[in-house]
Protein backbone atom coordinates (compact mmCIF):
# COMPACT_ATOMS: atom_id res chain seq x y z
CA UNK A 1 0.00 0.00 0.00
CA UNK A 2 1.52 3.28 -1.12
CA UNK A 3 2.18 6.02 2.04
CA UNK A 4 0.16 9.29 1.59
CA UNK A 5 2.26 12.23 1.59
CA UNK A 6 1.37 14.74 4.16
CA UNK A 7 -0.85 17.91 2.12
CA UNK A 8 -0.32 21.25 3.86
CA UNK A 9 -2.99 24.35 2.64
CA UNK A 10 -2.17 27.65 4.09
CA UNK A 11 -5.45 30.25 4.07
CA UNK A 12 -5.89 33.71 5.57
CA UNK A 13 -8.58 33.98 7.45
CA UNK A 14 -9.82 37.38 8.48
CA UNK A 15 -11.21 38.28 12.02
CA UNK A 16 -12.12 41.20 13.64
CA UNK A 17 -10.85 43.12 10.43
CA UNK A 18 -7.51 41.41 11.04
CA UNK A 19 -5.68 39.16 8.87
CA UNK A 20 -4.72 35.35 10.41
CA UNK A 21 -2.65 33.11 8.18
CA UNK A 22 -3.45 29.53 9.14
CA UNK A 23 -2.09 25.85 7.77
CA UNK A 24 -3.78 22.91 7.70
CA UNK A 25 -1.99 19.63 8.37
CA UNK A 26 -3.50 16.65 6.98
CA UNK A 27 -1.83 12.93 6.76
CA UNK A 28 1.59 14.68 8.85
CA UNK A 29 4.51 12.65 9.19
CA UNK A 30 4.94 14.34 13.16
CA UNK A 31 8.37 13.93 13.02
CA UNK A 32 8.28 16.81 15.18
CA UNK A 33 6.12 16.78 18.52
CA UNK A 34 5.06 16.54 21.94
CA UNK A 35 4.19 12.66 22.87
CA UNK A 36 3.43 11.63 26.47
CA UNK A 37 6.46 9.24 28.25
CA UNK A 38 5.06 8.71 31.63
CA UNK A 39 1.26 9.57 32.24
CA UNK A 40 1.36 8.75 36.05
CA UNK A 41 3.99 11.03 36.21
CA UNK A 42 3.17 13.56 33.66
CA UNK A 43 6.11 13.17 31.96
CA UNK A 44 5.87 14.00 28.28
CA UNK A 45 8.87 15.12 26.02
CA UNK A 46 8.99 17.10 22.93
CA UNK A 47 10.65 14.99 20.34
CA UNK A 48 12.20 15.69 16.48
CA UNK A 49 12.36 12.09 14.42
CA UNK A 50 14.04 9.64 17.17
CA UNK A 51 15.56 11.96 19.33
CA UNK A 52 14.13 13.48 22.69
CA UNK A 53 14.93 17.44 22.51
CA UNK A 54 13.06 18.79 25.72
CA UNK A 55 11.81 16.78 28.93
CA UNK A 56 8.73 18.27 30.16
CA UNK A 57 8.51 16.53 33.66
CA UNK A 58 5.57 18.65 35.28
CA UNK A 59 2.38 20.92 34.66
CA UNK A 60 0.84 19.40 31.49
CA UNK A 61 -2.01 17.81 33.38
CA UNK A 62 -2.95 21.40 34.45
CA UNK A 63 -4.20 24.25 32.54
CA UNK A 64 -3.30 26.49 35.42
CA UNK A 65 0.34 24.92 36.29
CA UNK A 66 3.87 26.43 35.08
CA UNK A 67 5.49 23.39 33.43
CA UNK A 68 9.19 21.85 34.32
CA UNK A 69 11.28 21.57 31.53
CA UNK A 70 15.23 20.54 30.81
CA UNK A 71 16.85 20.43 27.47
CA UNK A 72 18.05 17.51 26.07
CA UNK A 73 18.65 16.84 22.80
CA UNK A 74 19.46 18.79 19.41
CA UNK A 75 15.61 19.79 16.89
CA UNK A 76 17.75 19.60 14.01
CA UNK A 77 21.00 17.06 13.86
CA UNK A 78 22.15 16.21 10.23
CA UNK A 79 18.74 15.26 8.34
CA UNK A 80 15.69 15.55 6.70
CA UNK A 81 14.20 17.09 9.26
CA UNK A 82 17.38 20.02 9.31
CA UNK A 83 17.38 20.65 5.71
CA UNK A 84 13.73 21.12 6.19
CA UNK A 85 13.87 23.54 8.31
CA UNK A 86 17.15 25.35 7.06
CA UNK A 87 15.30 25.67 3.96
CA UNK A 88 12.37 27.87 5.35
CA UNK A 89 14.73 29.74 7.02
CA UNK A 90 16.66 30.13 3.70
CA UNK A 91 13.70 31.22 1.79
CA UNK A 92 12.19 33.49 4.70
CA UNK A 93 15.36 35.38 4.98
CA UNK A 94 15.63 36.34 1.32
CA UNK A 95 11.53 37.66 1.48
CA UNK A 96 9.37 34.46 1.06
CA UNK A 97 6.16 34.15 2.06
CA UNK A 98 5.69 32.25 5.23
CA UNK A 99 2.79 29.89 3.36
CA UNK A 100 5.36 29.47 0.82
CA UNK A 101 8.66 28.97 2.85
CA UNK A 102 7.47 26.92 5.31
CA UNK A 103 5.23 24.42 3.90
CA UNK A 104 8.05 21.52 3.56
CA UNK A 105 8.35 21.98 7.15
CA UNK A 106 4.91 21.83 7.83
CA UNK A 107 4.44 18.31 6.62
CA UNK A 108 6.74 17.31 9.01
CA UNK A 109 4.08 18.34 11.58
CA UNK A 110 1.69 16.30 13.51
CA UNK A 111 -2.20 16.42 12.13
CA UNK A 112 -4.08 19.87 12.86
CA UNK A 113 -4.61 23.57 12.58
CA UNK A 114 -1.51 25.67 12.64
CA UNK A 115 -1.70 29.68 12.87
CA UNK A 116 1.53 31.62 11.96
CA UNK A 117 2.64 34.90 12.98
CA UNK A 118 5.58 37.16 12.85
CA UNK A 119 6.19 38.60 16.53
CA UNK A 120 9.23 39.92 18.14
CA UNK A 121 10.84 37.65 20.97
CA UNK A 122 13.30 38.18 23.63
CA UNK A 123 16.34 35.41 23.96
CA UNK A 124 15.65 34.93 27.44
CA UNK A 125 13.69 31.93 29.43
CA UNK A 126 11.84 34.11 31.28
CA UNK A 127 14.54 35.63 33.85
CA UNK A 128 17.52 38.17 33.33
CA UNK A 129 19.49 35.59 31.85
CA UNK A 130 20.47 34.32 27.98
CA UNK A 131 17.72 31.58 26.89
CA UNK A 132 21.25 29.25 25.87
CA UNK A 133 22.72 29.92 29.37
CA UNK A 134 20.36 27.29 31.52
CA UNK A 135 20.63 24.52 29.07
CA UNK A 136 19.94 21.34 30.45
CA UNK A 137 19.35 22.47 33.67
CA UNK A 138 15.79 21.17 35.45
CA UNK A 139 13.76 24.87 35.49
CA UNK A 140 10.05 25.82 36.24
CA UNK A 141 8.85 28.34 33.43
CA UNK A 142 7.42 30.94 34.88
CA UNK A 143 3.94 31.80 33.47
CA UNK A 144 4.20 28.83 31.11
CA UNK A 145 0.47 27.84 32.22
CA UNK A 146 -2.06 27.71 29.47
CA UNK A 147 -3.86 30.11 32.20
CA UNK A 148 -2.22 32.76 33.16
CA UNK A 149 -4.26 34.51 35.82
CA UNK A 150 -3.16 38.12 35.20
CA UNK A 151 -4.12 37.92 31.56
CA UNK A 152 -7.29 35.85 31.91
CA UNK A 153 -9.11 35.20 28.77
CA UNK A 154 -7.12 37.53 26.65
CA UNK A 155 -5.27 36.38 23.78
CA UNK A 156 -1.15 37.34 24.51
CA UNK A 157 1.82 36.88 22.78
CA UNK A 158 4.67 34.27 24.07
CA UNK A 159 8.08 36.24 23.63
CA UNK A 160 10.49 33.89 25.56
CA UNK A 161 12.65 31.29 23.87
CA UNK A 162 13.89 27.48 24.70
CA UNK A 163 16.65 26.47 22.95
CA UNK A 164 16.73 23.02 20.48
CA UNK A 165 20.50 23.27 19.98
CA UNK A 166 23.23 21.65 22.21
CA UNK A 167 25.45 24.54 23.64
CA UNK A 168 28.48 21.94 23.07
CA UNK A 169 28.16 23.13 19.57
CA UNK A 170 28.90 26.51 20.09
CA UNK A 171 30.60 28.57 17.85
CA UNK A 172 30.84 32.15 18.17
CA UNK A 173 32.50 32.94 14.69
CA UNK A 174 28.87 32.02 13.28
CA UNK A 175 27.52 35.42 15.43
CA UNK A 176 28.98 37.90 12.96
CA UNK A 177 27.64 35.48 10.12
CA UNK A 178 24.23 35.06 11.84
CA UNK A 179 24.43 39.43 12.44
CA UNK A 180 25.00 39.69 8.98
CA UNK A 181 23.01 37.00 6.91
CA UNK A 182 20.18 36.13 9.89
CA UNK A 183 17.83 39.04 8.39
CA UNK A 184 14.33 39.21 7.39
CA UNK A 185 13.46 42.46 6.01
CA UNK A 186 16.17 43.49 7.98
CA UNK A 187 15.42 42.15 11.32
CA UNK A 188 17.39 39.69 13.13
CA UNK A 189 15.18 36.63 13.23
CA UNK A 190 14.63 32.82 13.82
CA UNK A 191 11.31 30.23 13.75
CA UNK A 192 9.85 29.24 16.58
CA UNK A 193 7.18 27.02 17.88
CA UNK A 194 5.07 27.51 20.66
CA UNK A 195 5.55 25.31 23.59
CA UNK A 196 3.10 26.92 26.12
CA UNK A 197 1.72 29.64 27.78
CA UNK A 198 4.96 32.78 27.35
CA UNK A 199 7.38 30.41 26.34
CA UNK A 200 8.27 28.90 22.57
CA UNK A 201 10.91 26.36 21.51
CA UNK A 202 13.64 28.25 18.91
CA UNK A 203 13.86 25.80 16.21
CA UNK A 204 16.17 28.07 13.95
CA UNK A 205 18.18 31.45 14.71
CA UNK A 206 20.36 30.52 18.09
CA UNK A 207 23.06 32.64 16.54
CA UNK A 208 20.69 35.31 15.45
CA UNK A 209 19.30 35.38 18.70
CA UNK A 210 23.20 35.91 20.53
CA UNK A 211 23.80 38.79 17.88
CA UNK A 212 20.39 40.71 18.62
CA UNK A 213 21.53 40.00 22.52
CA UNK A 214 25.26 41.64 21.86
CA UNK A 215 24.27 44.19 19.34
CA UNK A 216 20.60 44.89 21.29
CA UNK A 217 18.77 44.74 18.83
CA UNK A 218 15.09 43.56 18.29
CA UNK A 219 14.72 39.62 17.52
CA UNK A 220 11.78 38.37 15.43
CA UNK A 221 10.48 34.85 15.10
CA UNK A 222 8.35 33.67 12.77
CA UNK A 223 5.93 31.61 15.22
CA UNK A 224 4.08 28.72 14.33
CA UNK A 225 1.19 28.56 17.01
CA UNK A 226 -0.83 24.57 17.14
CA UNK A 227 -4.73 26.21 17.31
CA UNK A 228 -4.97 23.14 19.62
CA UNK A 229 -7.60 24.14 22.84
CA UNK A 230 -11.26 24.26 22.37
CA UNK A 231 -12.23 28.17 22.69
CA UNK A 232 -15.27 28.46 24.65
CA UNK A 233 -17.46 31.57 26.31
CA UNK A 234 -19.82 32.45 28.94
CA UNK A 235 -23.09 33.21 27.38
CA UNK A 236 -25.70 35.90 28.97
CA UNK A 237 -27.54 33.11 30.70
CA UNK A 238 -24.07 32.19 32.16
CA UNK A 239 -23.66 28.79 30.19
CA UNK A 240 -20.16 27.82 28.92
CA UNK A 241 -20.61 27.78 24.63
CA UNK A 242 -17.88 26.13 22.29
CA UNK A 243 -17.08 28.91 19.21
CA UNK A 244 -13.74 27.85 17.75
CA UNK A 245 -10.04 27.09 18.33
CA UNK A 246 -7.62 29.28 19.87
CA UNK A 247 -3.53 29.49 20.71
CA UNK A 248 -2.18 31.66 23.12
CA UNK A 249 -2.55 34.33 21.10
CA UNK A 250 -5.45 33.50 18.24
CA UNK A 251 -8.69 32.83 18.40
CA UNK A 252 -10.81 31.26 15.40
CA UNK A 253 -13.87 30.93 15.63
CA UNK A 254 -15.72 27.69 13.85
CA UNK A 255 -17.34 30.10 11.07
CA UNK A 256 -14.23 31.10 9.61
CA UNK A 257 -13.18 27.79 8.72
CA UNK A 258 -13.80 25.28 6.16
CA UNK A 259 -15.26 21.90 6.76
CA UNK A 260 -12.05 20.37 5.93
CA UNK A 261 -10.69 22.71 8.82
CA UNK A 262 -12.55 22.12 11.19
CA UNK A 263 -12.73 18.25 10.45
CA UNK A 264 -8.98 18.57 10.57
CA UNK A 265 -8.96 20.55 14.02
CA UNK A 266 -11.72 18.29 15.74
CA UNK A 267 -9.97 15.00 15.05
CA UNK A 268 -6.57 16.23 15.76
CA UNK A 269 -4.61 15.52 19.21
CA UNK A 270 -2.09 17.73 21.42
CA UNK A 271 0.01 14.95 22.35
CA UNK A 272 0.76 12.52 19.15
CA UNK A 273 2.79 8.59 19.80
CA UNK A 274 5.26 8.63 16.79
CA UNK A 275 6.58 5.36 15.11
CA UNK A 276 10.14 6.04 16.64
CA UNK A 277 8.15 6.05 20.14
CA UNK A 278 10.67 3.27 21.26
CA UNK A 279 13.18 4.80 20.20
CA UNK A 280 12.76 8.28 21.72
CA UNK A 281 12.15 6.38 25.34
CA UNK A 282 14.85 4.50 25.29
CA UNK A 283 17.35 7.60 24.48
CA UNK A 284 16.01 9.25 27.35
CA UNK A 285 17.34 6.43 29.24
CA UNK A 286 20.46 5.82 27.87
CA UNK A 287 21.72 8.64 26.08
CA UNK A 288 24.23 10.62 28.50
CA UNK A 289 23.89 14.79 28.25
CA UNK A 290 26.98 15.70 25.92
CA UNK A 291 29.42 17.52 27.63
CA UNK A 292 28.24 21.19 28.29
CA UNK A 293 30.11 24.09 27.05
CA UNK A 294 29.72 27.26 28.93
CA UNK A 295 28.62 30.63 26.95
CA UNK A 296 30.39 33.84 27.42
CA UNK A 297 28.70 35.11 30.57
CA UNK A 298 28.27 38.59 28.73
CA UNK A 299 25.29 36.77 26.80
CA UNK A 300 23.86 37.02 30.69
CA UNK A 301 24.81 40.37 31.23
CA UNK A 302 23.72 41.90 27.59
CA UNK A 303 20.12 39.67 28.56
CA UNK A 304 20.09 42.28 31.79
CA UNK A 305 18.00 44.58 29.34
CA UNK A 306 15.11 41.94 28.69
CA UNK A 307 11.70 41.92 30.76
CA UNK A 308 10.85 38.84 32.47
CA UNK A 309 7.83 36.63 32.35
CA UNK A 310 6.21 38.87 35.27
CA UNK A 311 6.66 42.00 33.54
CA UNK A 312 4.95 40.48 30.18
CA UNK A 313 2.70 38.54 31.94
CA UNK A 314 1.66 41.94 33.44
CA UNK A 315 2.09 44.35 30.92
CA UNK A 316 0.01 41.92 29.05
CA UNK A 317 -2.88 41.61 31.52
CA UNK A 318 -2.92 45.07 32.93
CA UNK A 319 -4.75 47.19 30.62
CA UNK A 320 -3.83 50.66 32.39
CA UNK A 321 -2.52 52.28 35.92
CA UNK A 322 -3.62 55.60 35.88
CA UNK A 323 -1.96 57.87 38.34
CA UNK A 324 -5.34 57.97 40.99
CA UNK A 325 -5.19 54.09 40.45
CA UNK A 326 -1.73 53.87 42.12
CA UNK A 327 -2.52 56.65 44.54
CA UNK A 328 -5.56 53.83 45.33
CA UNK A 329 -3.17 51.19 45.80
CA UNK A 330 -1.10 53.40 48.04
CA UNK A 331 -3.71 54.07 50.15
CA UNK A 332 -4.17 50.45 50.39
CA UNK A 333 -7.11 50.48 48.01
CA UNK A 334 -8.30 47.49 45.42
CA UNK A 335 -10.72 49.72 44.06
CA UNK A 336 -11.63 53.43 42.66
CA UNK A 337 -15.05 54.75 41.46
CA UNK A 338 -16.33 51.21 42.69
CA UNK A 339 -14.10 49.15 39.65
CA UNK A 340 -11.63 46.91 40.84
CA UNK A 341 -7.95 48.23 39.77
CA UNK A 342 -6.60 44.96 38.95
CA UNK A 343 -7.53 42.31 41.75
CA UNK A 344 -9.76 42.05 44.73
CA UNK A 345 -6.34 40.56 46.62
CA UNK A 346 -4.29 43.86 47.72
CA UNK A 347 -0.73 41.69 47.72
CA UNK A 348 -1.08 40.45 44.29
CA UNK A 349 -2.20 44.08 42.77
CA UNK A 350 0.81 45.54 44.21
CA UNK A 351 2.96 42.85 43.05
CA UNK A 352 0.93 43.43 39.27
CA UNK A 353 1.62 46.78 39.89
CA UNK A 354 4.87 46.77 39.90
CA UNK A 355 5.54 44.45 37.36
CA UNK A 356 3.07 46.52 35.18
CA UNK A 357 5.20 49.80 35.82
CA UNK A 358 8.76 47.54 35.46
CA UNK A 359 8.05 46.52 31.64
CA UNK A 360 6.44 50.77 31.22
CA UNK A 361 8.41 53.27 33.00
CA UNK A 362 11.10 52.30 35.50
CA UNK A 363 11.54 55.65 37.20
CA UNK A 364 7.20 55.31 37.81
CA UNK A 365 8.17 51.78 39.32
CA UNK A 366 10.93 53.60 41.35
CA UNK A 367 8.53 55.89 42.85
CA UNK A 368 6.04 53.53 43.30
CA UNK A 369 8.13 50.82 44.93
CA UNK A 370 9.52 53.60 47.09
CA UNK A 371 6.38 54.51 48.27
CA UNK A 372 4.91 51.03 49.10
CA UNK A 373 8.23 50.00 51.21
CA UNK A 374 7.90 53.17 53.08
CA UNK A 375 4.69 52.88 54.42
CA UNK A 376 4.60 50.55 57.39
CA UNK A 377 0.71 49.47 56.54
CA UNK A 378 2.00 47.43 53.53
CA UNK A 379 4.73 45.45 54.83
CA UNK A 380 2.72 42.53 53.89
CA UNK A 381 4.26 43.43 50.54
CA UNK A 382 7.50 44.43 51.29
CA UNK A 383 9.43 40.87 50.90
CA UNK A 384 8.21 40.95 46.78
CA UNK A 385 8.58 44.71 46.11
CA UNK A 386 12.21 44.21 47.73
CA UNK A 387 12.76 41.78 45.39
CA UNK A 388 12.00 43.51 42.61
CA UNK A 389 13.37 46.90 43.42
CA UNK A 390 17.14 44.49 43.89
CA UNK A 391 17.24 44.15 40.12
CA UNK A 392 17.42 47.67 39.20
CA UNK A 393 20.39 49.41 39.73
CA UNK A 394 20.18 53.02 40.20
CA UNK A 395 21.21 55.34 43.18
CA UNK A 396 17.32 55.86 44.72
CA UNK A 397 17.20 51.90 45.46
CA UNK A 398 20.89 51.70 47.10
CA UNK A 399 20.06 54.93 49.44
CA UNK A 400 17.05 53.00 50.21
CA UNK A 401 18.59 49.95 51.30
CA UNK A 402 21.60 51.47 53.13
CA UNK A 403 18.68 53.14 54.90
CA UNK A 404 17.27 49.91 55.82
CA UNK A 405 20.65 48.53 56.54
CA UNK A 406 21.28 51.27 59.09
CA UNK A 407 17.75 51.60 60.46
CA UNK A 408 17.35 48.82 63.27
CA UNK A 409 13.88 49.29 62.03
CA UNK A 410 12.23 45.50 62.99
CA UNK A 411 9.51 46.36 60.25
CA UNK A 412 12.18 45.35 57.58
CA UNK A 413 13.68 42.59 59.54
CA UNK A 414 12.63 40.55 56.08
CA UNK A 415 14.58 42.14 53.58
CA UNK A 416 17.74 43.29 55.50
CA UNK A 417 18.87 40.79 53.73
CA UNK A 418 17.99 41.91 50.05
CA UNK A 419 19.59 45.58 51.20
CA UNK A 420 23.08 43.95 52.41
CA UNK A 421 23.41 41.99 49.27
CA UNK A 422 21.90 44.67 47.01
CA UNK A 423 24.74 47.41 48.53
CA UNK A 424 27.70 44.67 48.55
CA UNK A 425 27.04 44.43 44.58
CA UNK A 426 26.50 48.05 44.03
CA UNK A 427 29.74 49.14 43.14
CA UNK A 428 30.54 45.93 41.28
CA UNK A 429 28.09 46.62 38.44
CA UNK A 430 30.18 47.07 35.74
CA UNK A 431 28.84 47.98 32.20
CA UNK A 432 29.58 45.56 29.30
CA UNK A 433 30.11 47.20 26.20
CA UNK A 434 28.90 45.28 23.07
CA UNK A 435 30.41 47.08 20.66
CA UNK A 436 34.05 45.56 22.14
CA UNK A 437 32.62 42.32 22.84
CA UNK A 438 31.16 42.21 19.23
CA UNK A 439 34.58 43.25 17.68
CA UNK A 440 36.73 40.50 19.62
CA UNK A 441 34.17 37.36 18.02
CA UNK A 442 35.91 35.50 15.96
CA UNK A 443 35.50 36.25 11.93
CA UNK A 444 32.74 33.69 9.78
CA UNK A 445 35.10 30.87 8.74
CA UNK A 446 35.55 30.83 5.10
CA UNK A 447 34.81 27.99 2.67
CA UNK A 448 31.94 26.10 1.61
CA UNK A 449 30.79 23.14 4.04
CA UNK A 450 30.52 19.85 2.69
CA UNK A 451 26.69 19.01 3.14
CA UNK A 452 25.79 15.18 3.56
CA UNK A 453 22.33 13.54 4.02
CA UNK A 454 22.44 11.37 7.50
CA UNK A 455 19.71 8.83 7.10
CA UNK A 456 17.07 8.82 9.80
CA UNK A 457 17.90 5.41 10.68
CA UNK A 458 21.62 6.90 11.60
CA UNK A 459 23.02 4.29 9.14
CA UNK A 460 24.82 4.22 5.75
CA UNK A 461 22.05 2.49 3.34
CA UNK A 462 22.17 2.70 -0.44
CA UNK A 463 18.97 4.26 -1.49
CA UNK A 464 17.79 0.83 -2.62
CA UNK A 465 18.08 -0.41 1.06
CA UNK A 466 15.99 2.83 2.88
CA UNK A 467 13.46 1.61 5.36
CA UNK A 468 10.05 2.47 4.69
CA UNK A 469 10.32 5.35 7.62
CA UNK A 470 12.56 6.97 5.48
CA UNK A 471 11.47 6.37 2.18
CA UNK A 472 8.37 8.11 3.77
CA UNK A 473 9.93 11.16 4.69
CA UNK A 474 12.28 11.16 1.50
CA UNK A 475 9.06 10.62 -0.73
CA UNK A 476 7.43 14.36 1.36
CA UNK A 477 11.04 15.86 0.56
CA UNK A 478 11.02 15.16 -3.00
CA UNK A 479 7.16 16.48 -3.54
CA UNK A 480 8.73 19.66 -1.67
CA UNK A 481 11.63 19.76 -3.97
CA UNK A 482 8.88 20.11 -6.76
CA UNK A 483 6.46 22.25 -5.42
CA UNK A 484 9.56 24.88 -4.80
CA UNK A 485 10.62 24.41 -8.40
CA UNK A 486 6.94 25.05 -9.37
CA UNK A 487 7.42 28.04 -7.43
Amino acid sequence: MSEKIPQVVCEHININDSEVMVFSVKDGLAKIGICRINSEYDKYCLYSHDAPVMVISGGMNDDDADKVISEYGSASSGSIIAESIDGAYARLAKGGSPEYALEPFMRLLPDGLYAVTYVETYPTAGESMFFWSGYGVSKQLRNSSRNISVIGDKAYSAPFLIPTEKPSAYDPSLIKKASAEGLRNGDLFGISLHFSGLYSVLLKGHYAACAAAIEGKPFYTVQIQPLNEIWKITDENGEKKTIGFSSASFRVPFESLTKEQLRIGLTSRKYVTPDTYDAVKQKLGVVPKSGQRRLPKQLDSFSERYPDADMVACAQGVEELTKPMLDALLAGQTELDGKVIISENYYNSVTAACNYLRYHNKDDFIDFALNVVRNPELSATYTYVASCLAKVHDDRICQFFTEVKNSGDAGYSKIIGTARSYIDNYDKHVEVSSEDFFNSLPEPKKGGERKEIIHLTGDNKTSAQLSGETAKLMAAHLASMIDAKKE
